[in-house]
């Protein structure tokens, strides 16, 4: 039983904590998705420089044995041993070593590249056609959904 002198919070007051509260939550969590959801493009981009690296050295080495090289295959690179499975950021699986991710070259310059993951690729323009994205413009806009 309260008397006089004791105070306490009404219904309505903590109703309205509750309420703020779920509205701060609601904010949180949708800004650690988009944060969540912006690392993930900025790993498949990150891909993408280590795939060049890996074809720098692929083609320092063809040039060594006089070879032309104008292409190099993500499944060249995994057999050359010289980079591991990606994983794919978006999907979690491990992209497999194949011919439709590939690297354009000229001698040991890397011009640009194609990456195609499950989700998203570094291989479509903005209508839509399937076009190399140059590595002087890579970033995380040039990412287009599948």
């Amino acid at each position: 039983m309260m008397t006089e002198n004791e105070k306490g919070y009404t219904l309505v007051e903590l109703l309205a904590v509750i309420v703020i509260m779920g509205i701060i939550a609601v904010i949180a969590v949708l800004a650690i998705n988009n944060i969540i959801e912006k690392s993930k493009k900025q790993a498949f981009v990150a891909n993408a420089l280590t795939m060049k690296s890996s074809a720098q050295y692929f083609a320092k080495d063809a040039m060594l044995q006089e070879k032309v090289i104008n292409k190099i295959t993500y499944k060249e690179l995994i057999d050359a041993h010289l980079i591991e499975p990606i994983l794919d950021p978006h999907s979690k699986t491990i992209m497999a070593p194949d011919e439709t991710s590939y690297i354009l070259a000229d001698g040991e310059n890397m011009i640009s590249i194609c990456l195609m993951g499950e989700e998203y690729n570094l291989c479509t323009n903005d209508n839509g056609g399937k076009e190399e994205i140059p590595f002087s413009t890579l970033s995380i806009e040039s990412l287009q959904k599948n």
